[in-house]
């Protein structure tokens, strides 16, 4: 026996066991390290499958994480020669894999009414629904025992995890984006574990509408706030199969329309509009969808520079709007039409060199009494500045933009740092060295 396969952890069995790919398994550990150090990990499953192999050596932040991870102590792991102070840091409870998160990632202090982590900030939601985290344990891992040998099962009923599901709409425009996709992962997991079971018909469409609703948030949160477009596009690829398996026209057309900003971003617009086309094909009866998808529409064809036909579907989603009747949205649909539509308009002004018409949209936005999401007004402040920028009124362009870093530090949304980073770009010639040097000290906060 070699060195190598003395040493070779057990990090293949215990992934298998809870039903992660290694590219899963890397995500997870990225976001551990970055809830409880603030510290980015280049960590991909490529590194994860050469662990596993032996072919590599672990580090000993590494190691830590993992001993974190998966709720076990170095020798358990199968690694050898783990140093004292890492050994004592990953000491465990009894908690396994959840309580592991909880520690280490400062998800869990109190527990929702089906276990659930949230992050520490928005505990307060919990409090008057908490359960212990042997139950937390149980939903995620009902085999589990604990270490005398007792059987720590829980019971998650559907009802539980649409409860949950209403609970993550609720945080998702204040709770830390990466301590949420923690919690909303993990109840993916669930719902598709509770699916396996041969549910009856009607428990398994609730199930199926509950998995499509959740994956599509975790898609947001991995590919919108995270910028991880490969863990989005799986999650929204899931949350299809299960509408399209409920044979629901809505969610079908929400995930539809996700997929297509999502291939937008990644500049594969013949694709994006694409999934536009079928979105649209199942959003005909809900004109609130309608109008966010040909909102959508419109600042893809902007920004490829169509402004005929990104003008044609800013009055799609008009009409869309005054349609006097209809289906209402699910409640997950968070999307305002108004709001999207006056956005999506401000952008396409703001692209087809109209920037006094976009200065007057977008102020009358940022000026409704009604609150923008934060994510929202990211955007929106950057076209303005932008705006200004091009009119040359250099202190507004300067303040906008202050103030879209000022957001984007808070909590981080990888779409609006992108959109960031092209203004900086764009600025380079006509903004004072002065204002530039503030601009890109909150480009290295944002990165810090």
């Amino acid at each position: 026996m070699t060195t190598a396969d003395a040493e070779r952890p057990r990090l293949r069995e215990l992934r298998t066991e809870l039903g992660w790919t290694q590219q899963e398994m890397a995500e997870r550990i990225a976001h551990l390290a970055w809830m409880e150090r603030r510290e980015r990990v280049g960590v991909n499953a490529d590194m994860v499958a050469k662990w596993e192999r032996g072919a590599k050596g672990i580090s000993p932040r590494y190691r830590e994480l993992l001993c974190r991870l998966f709720g076990v102590t170095p020798d358990q792991l199968g690694l050898k020669n783990t140093p004292a102070a890492a050994a004592s840091r990953a000491r465990i409870d009894d908690q396994s894999l959840v309580a592991m998160l909880d520690n280490a990632a400062g998800l869990l202090d109190q527990l929702g009414a089906a276990g659930t982590a949230l992050a520490p900030h928005m505990l307060q939601a919990w409090k008057d629904a908490v359960t212990t985290r042997r139950t937390m344990l149980g939903l995620l891992d009902p085999g589990a025992t604990d270490p005398v040998g007792h059987a720590r099962v829980a019971t998650v009923s559907v009802a539980d995890l649409e409860q949950l599901a209403e609970r993550y709409h609720e945080l998702y425009e204040t709770a830390d984006p990466a301590a949420l996709l923690t919690s909303v992962a993990a109840h993916v997991h669930m719902a598709k574990h509770a699916l396996r079971k041969d549910p009856g018909t009607d428990e398994r469409r609730r199930l199926l509408r509950n998995l499509a609703e959740v994956a599509t948030l975790a898609g947001r949160l991995a590919a919108d706030d995270l910028g991880n477009a490969m863990s989005g596009r799986a999650y929204y690829g899931l949350a299809l199969d299960a509408a399209r398996e409920l044979e629901d026209e809505q969610l079908t057309a929400i995930a539809y329309g996700h997929a297509a900003q999502l291939a937008a971003h990644d500049g594969m617009t013949t694709a994006a509009l694409d999934h536009l086309t079928a979105a649209r094909e199942h959003a005909r009866s809900t004109p609130m969808i309608a109008s966010s998808l040909a909102s959508t529409e419109a600042a893809i064809h902007a920004d490829r520079g169509d402004h005929v036909a990104a003008r044609e579907a800013l009055d799609s989603a008009q009409t869309a709007l005054d349609q006097p009747s209809g289906r209402p949205a699910p409640a997950s649909f968070r999307s305002c039409g108004a709001t999207h539509l006056a956005a999506a308009t401000g952008h396409a002004l703001v692209q087809a060199g109209d920037y006094g018409g976009a200065r007057e949209t977008l102020t009358g936005l940022l000026g409704q009494p009604h609150p923008i999401p934060r994510r929202q007004r990211v955007l929106v402040l950057i076209d303005l500045a932008t705006a200004e920028l091009h009119s040359g009124n250099l202190p507004d362009a300067c303040s906008h933009v202050t103030k879209a870093a000022d957001l984007l530090h808070q909590a981080v949304y990888a779409v609006g740092a992108t959109r960031l980073g092209a203004f900086r770009v764009a600025a380079q010639r006509p903004l004072p060295s002065a204002a530039l040097r503030v601009l890109d000290s909150y480009f290295r906060e944002i990165a810090a």
